[in-house]
């Protein structure tokens, strides 16, 4: 059954609040202006996906850093030791 829709749900903000909404995302947090215009469900989900993608940038970099610093110790390491 096709989900019914509040009477504001197809409102469009005015012009001034979506000024204001696009700088939000666009300069301080990405979804934040979508909530502010009152498109709570998307704003949630960008700031998920926005999030989401950070924490995975940090984890690869830190894990990439790791294998460059880490698998020439692996290899010179006990060369070192054995000279």
């Amino acid at each position: 059954m096709a989900e019914k829709k509040k009477d504001g749900a197809n409102k469009k903000p005015d012009q001034g609040l979506a000024i204001v909404a696009l700088i939000l995302n666009i300069l301080v947090l990405p979804g934040l202006g979508s909530i502010i215009c009152g498109k709570t469900k998307e704003g949630v989900w960008q700031l998920v996906l926005v999030l989401g993608g950070v924490f995975l940038g940090i984890l690869f970099t830190v894990t990439i850093i790791g294998a460059v610093i880490g698998i020439p110790l692996m290899i010179f390491g006990p060369l070192a030791g054995w000279v």
